[in-house]
């Protein structure tokens, strides 16, 4: 059912009115829920978002890489500057001819369910495991799987890489932990902090509590020819290059600029 125009001008004022981000957007896809749904008043939509709560949530789903992910108040809602893990993921697996790649803290599964699919469409043979240590999550993520029909990743309940001794030869470790530092967690909209998970967001004190968990576990597990891809907060960027770098000293470790223009990867290369 087609939406109409005087619907969606009146939602577009409505979100206009409580200042709510890419309304012209927003507006539309609110419209074609609301028609979608046929029983549901577009008050009860409105009432939601009045109180902060993200549209992404009311709906159920987000896009991803051009695909749609579904969303729980126990995942973090993947954002469009992680998309560019992904794609220059791909570029790095076929730069170093990798077959293994691990999606760390992996969440609705959006990284590496997407990985997997681009890799599927150009008959790149690969592996690839996704760990959360949340089971919610977890199910979140095999849903997502089973929608855009991927069987090819191996889900795996731990923490970070604890339980993960699986991996042999090249490796490409793709991570999007938790980075904000708390300070600056608390001081976020608070349709952050009202709705999204904390754990998914708040990296301590500096940012880099999870990171630094990460680089001792890859030091006790020894691994060694592995690309470390991740991302992190501007504010922080060079902390965490130098955190890196007492890791791994001998290694060559890059930044990178998100789509706004924002330095918010770093790649480690130990090859």
């Amino acid at each position: 059912m087609k939406s109409n125009l005087s619907q969606i001008f009146r939602i577009r004022k409505f979100l206009d009115d409580i200042k709510y981000p890419d309304s012209k957007r927003i507006s539309t896809e609110i419209s074609e829920y609301v028609n979608i749904k046929r029983n549901l008043k577009e008050e009860k939509i409105f009432n939601r978002l009045h109180k902060d709560e993200p549209w992404e949530y009311i709906r159920g789903y987000t896009q991803f890489c051009d695909s749609d992910f579904l969303v729980s108040k126990d995942t973090l809602i993947p954002r469009i500057e992680t998309e560019q893990l992904v794609y220059n993921s791909i570029k790095l697996i076929q730069k170093f001819d990798i077959k293994n790649i691990v999606d760390i803290g992996t969440g609705t599964g959006c990284i590496a369910i997407s990985i997997s699919k681009l890799l599927s469409k150009k008959n790149i043979p690969h592996s690839i495991y996704a760990t959360d240590v949340s089971t919610k999550v977890l199910n979140i993520a095999k849903k997502n799987e089973e929608i855009l029909k991927k069987k090819k990743i191996k889900w795996i309940k731990t923490d970070l890489i604890k339980d993960i001794d699986i991996v042999k030869g090249k490796t490409l470790f793709v991570a999007n932990l938790p980075y904000i530092p708390t300070d600056m967690y608390l001081k976020l909209d608070k349709s952050v902090l009202n709705y999204e998970p904390r754990v998914a967001l708040d990296g301590g004190k500096d940012g880099l509590k999870l990171y630094r968990k990460l680089l001792e576990q890859l030091k006790e597990k020894n691994y060694k020819n592995f690309l470390l891809y991740i991302e992190t907060e501007e504010s922080i960027i060079e902390q965490t290059k130098e955190l890196l770098l007492e890791y791994y000293p001998q290694s060559k470790c890059t930044v990178q600029k998100d789509c706004f223009d924002r330095k918010r990867f770093l790649l480690l290369n130990t090859f």
